[in-house]
């Protein structure tokens, strides 16, 4: 993908040069109602703090650590049975299986699950150890597709994108959609690539981060023979390629301006953003519909 080659690439050169003194505040700091379930199977209703919406994802340059920024390594939980209540119970990330809690403003609900996280190394294998995070689920299947946004995003004052974030994706462009893979009875998620981790030059040869893709279907479908088939085929025909994204790009191009017509201003970018997140994750959409259809 030449252009998102170039867009990234752009976005990892700029981290470089001034990541040090950027910060964005990636999410309410109030408490936000939630039911958390337990790992021993029992759940808890309240409040918990600190944050970050998965549609809002974390907002910060490609090139850092982007799981951090959006406390999805967090370790422990600030938690209340309700808002008028003044004492703070910290449960540990290790007693928690889900979180599930519900965007005040727009009654949206939202869940996130605790899981190990394991990247493709460059010799398309799994990596033995991982890292637990508590991931957003973005589509629930067969093969559960988790992950968040990551933008570049101006501040709430000036020109600059600078510090000063206020939370609003209206002033926000898209740099990447982390994503993960995993089945909904699983503790093991699988990342195919880590983009914030990515340097300039390994974006120079997306065929080779396109493989580790192929590799991270085939670990988390392994038990599914036709599925695989599915795999080996899309691998040969290349679908993970700039032939794909292009044809993505100019159907969703036809209905986003028919949507963003007449539009301008914050309206006109939360219909273009929605439209630029599907546009990023289509392309991993396929194979797990493959899998639906494959193995039902």
């Amino acid at each position: 993908m030449k252009k998102l080659t170039i867009l990234l690439l752009s976005f990892v050169t700029a981290s470089t040069l001034c990541a040090q003194s950027l910060q964005f505040y990636t999410g309410k700091r109030d408490f936000l109602p939630i039911e958390i379930l337990m790992e021993d199977g029992s759940t808890k209703k309240g409040v918990a703090q600190d944050f970050t919406l998965p549609d809002v994802a974390t907002f910060q340059f490609i090139g850092g650590n982007s799981e951090k920024s959006a406390h999805l390594d967090r370790k422990e939980v600030k938690f209340k049975s309700s808002k008028e209540d003044k004492d703070i119970q910290l449960i540990p990330v290790s007693d928690i299986k889900s979180l599930i809690y519900t965007n005040e403003d727009t009654n949206e609900v939202f869940q996130l699950d605790k899981r190990i996280v394991k990247e493709i190394n460059n010799d398309l294998e799994m990596e033995s150890e991982g890292r637990v995070l508590m991931l957003p689920l973005m589509e629930k299947g067969p093969i559960n597709l988790y992950g968040y946004r990551s933008m570049m995003c101006k501040a709430n004052y000036g020109n600059n994108f600078a510090t000063g974030f206020d939370g609003n994706e209206d002033t926000c462009q898209l740099t990447y959609v982390m994503i993960y893979l995993s089945k909904p009875g699983e503790t093991v998620a699988v990342a195919p690539v880590d983009y914030s981790s990515l340097s300039p030059l390994a974006l120079f040869n997306m065929k080779t981060l396109y493989k580790k893709f192929y590799k991270a279907y085939e670990i988390v479908g392994a038990d599914c023979p036709e599925f695989l088939k599915k795999v080996d085929e899309a691998r040969k025909n290349e679908y993970f390629s700039n032939k794909t994204f292009k044809e993505n790009r100019k159907e969703s191009d036809v209905e986003r301006k028919a949507m963003v017509k007449g539009k301008k201003g914050a309206e006109a970018a939360r219909i273009n953003m929605h439209y630029k997140t599907e546009l990023y994750t289509k392309m991993y959409k396929k194979l797990l519909d493959d899998y639906k259809q494959s193995c039902p």
